[in-house]
């Protein structure tokens, strides 16, 4: 109960104080035991001891302080590793509370702006005030938001999937290029908080044997991480997909707020996102990054993460072994 209240630092603060304590006891056990021989050996002489008697005890003494020296530094190893992964788990331990209280938050935001839209909504088609074609225009909308919860819950059960190890792939030859365009063309077709200029680049004809449906759901991860975090003032994505030896490449790029470095290595962890949550604009729950590097890895894949830095944008790009024709 009380490592699940210690926070990184104060966790880091006590790994380093057990460090430097035991590191001190050990050089004043090794300085006690050398003064300790010293004093046998001034002993010895003052009782009128010959030389040669005093040479062997001098011996004596310096080996066993090499056999006590030695089994104390393997103790003193252990002794530090054991602490190490102490303190590792109490850092482990307060990082994915963190996510997951940053997840909570996340879902709460996602769940309640649509709810409140829906709302709304269904006040102004419930209203006998207002014209039946502006009715008619928020049918679209509320798809829209249907669709935007419906994908936070399968993020949120494909991710429980995921830790059960239950998720399993119906892999089929399947033509990656005609499911890019087609989910670039429904990306497009979704309303944005500002126009987005798009720049796509397929190579024709690309097969790769996979699981459709994952695939879908890893390439659209990907476009609308790219859309979300576009800048208003350079609003544009590219993607690109070609073939490297055996390999489909598939490259998403935006020219958003970019990425630091430490992101790069921690965007596809689950419940990770960029920022702090409380100060967060963003929508999201954290999910569709790394369920994106889960189904990649499942076919045999691999995706990765580059960017310059914060406001040069980022590039997303999923690697793939391409179908082998009979």
């Amino acid at each position: 109960m009380i490592g699940s209240r210690l926070s990184p630092k104060a966790a880091l603060g006590i790994f380093v104080f057990l460090v430097v304590f035991i590191l001190a006891q050990a050089v004043w056990w090794i300085v006690f035991m050398a003064q300790l021989t010293d004093e046998k050996v001034e002993i010895a002489e003052e009782l009128g001891a010959d030389s040669t008697y005093i040479e062997s005890l001098h011996r004596q003494e310096v080996g066993r302080q090499i056999m006590i020296g030695l089994e104390g530094v393997v103790f003193l190893l252990l002794l530090l590793l054991g602490v190490w992964l102490i303190y590792r788990a109490l850092a482990r331990s307060e990082e994915l509370k963190r996510h997951e209280q940053n997840f909570l938050m996340a879902v709460t935001h996602e769940l309640k702006t649509p709810l409140a839209s829906l709302r709304v909504y269904l006040d102004t088609l419930g209203s006998a005030k207002i014209a039946e074609d502006k009715k008619q225009a928020v049918v679209p909308r509320m798809r829209q938001d249907l669709g935007r919860l419906e994908r936070m819950v399968e993020d949120i059960l494909e991710a429980g999937r995921f830790d059960r190890a239950s998720f399993q792939l119906q892999r089929e030859p399947l033509n990656l290029t005609a499911l890019i365009e087609e989910a670039v063309r429904e990306r497009r077709e979704q309303p944005s908080e500002w126009p987005i200029g798009w720049e796509v680049a397929l190579q024709p004809g690309i097969t790769v044997l996979a699981d459709a449906r994952a695939l879908r759901r890893a390439v659209d991860a990907l476009l609308d991480n790219a859309v979300k975090y576009s800048s208003a003032d350079d609003a544009h994505v590219g993607v690109t997909l070609d073939t490297r030896r055996d390999r489909a490449v598939v490259t998403v790029a935006d020219r958003g707020m970019g990425l630091e470095r430490r992101d790069l290595r921690l965007v596809f962890d689950r419940f990770y996102r960029v920022g702090h949550e409380l100060t967060r604009t963003r929508a999201g729950s954290g999910l569709g990054l790394y369920l994106c590097r889960e189904m990649i890895k499942l076919h045999g894949g691999e995706v990765t993460a580059r960017s310059l830095g914060p406001g040069h944008g980022s590039e997303f790009e999923i690697s793939l072994p391409l179908h082998a024709r009979p």
